[in-house]
C-alpha cells in the first residue's frame, strides 16, 4: 500500500518539536484597521450579493449550492461578529495584555486580565474559528459533492 506523499508530510510535521506561538496580537496603535473593517463590510456584502444570486437564480435549490449558501450566510455573519470585536479591542485598556511590571516590548500575552465587561466580549469575539471552520466544512463539503457528480459517481 502506498502512503500519500501529502499525508507523510502532515504525519512528520506532527510529531517535530514546536515552540510555544502567541494565538493573538494586539498591535497599540490602529494601523490599518479602517481599510480592514472597510475589508469586512465588503466581504459580507459579497457574500450577501452570492446569496442572493444564488436564490435568484434557483441554484440553491440544488444541495451543493444550497451549502455554499450555507456557507456565504455564515461567513457574512462572521465578518459581522468579527468587524464587532475589532471594535470592543479599541475600547480594551493595552494593560490587560501586558504585564504591570517588566519590559514592555510588545502586546502579546497568553492570558486576558478580564476586568469587566469589555474583557468578556473581546474574549468572544475572538473566539470566531467556530464559525470559519463551518462554513470552511461546509465549502468542502459543496465542493467534494460538486465534484463528484461531475465524475458520475452520484
Amino acid at each position: 500500500m502506498r502512503i500519500p506523499k501529502y499525508l507523510l508530510f502532515t504525519t512528520v510535521i506532527l510529531f517535530l518539536p514546536l515552540s510555544p506561538a502567541w494565538a493573538l496580537q494586539e498591535h497599540p496603535a490602529p494601523e490599518g484597521l479602517i481599510a480592514h473593517q472597510i475589508a469586512h463590510l465588503f466581504f459580507m456584502g459579497a457574500m450577501l450579493l452570492f446569496i442572493y444570486r444564488l436564490k435568484k437564480t434557483g441554484l440553491a435549490k440544488r444541495p451543493h449550492w444550497g451549502k455554499l449558501r450555507w456557507a456565504a450566510l455564515i461567513l457574512a455573519v462572521w465578518n459581522i461578529w468579527a468587524f464587532c470585536g475589532h471594535l470592543v479591542s479599541l475600547r480594551l485598556d493595552p494593560q490587560v495584555f501586558m504585564p504591570p511590571l517588566g519590559p514592555i516590548t510588545h502586546y502579546c500575552r497568553a492570558q486576558i486580565s478580564v476586568q469587566g465587561l469589555k474583557e468578556v466580549l473581546y474574549i468572544v469575539f475572538k473566539n470566531d474559528n467556530v464559525l470559519t471552520l463551518a462554513a470552511f466544512f461546509l465549502i468542502y463539503s459543496a465542493v467534494n459533492k460538486m465534484e463528484r457528480l461531475l465524475r458520475g459517481k452520484e
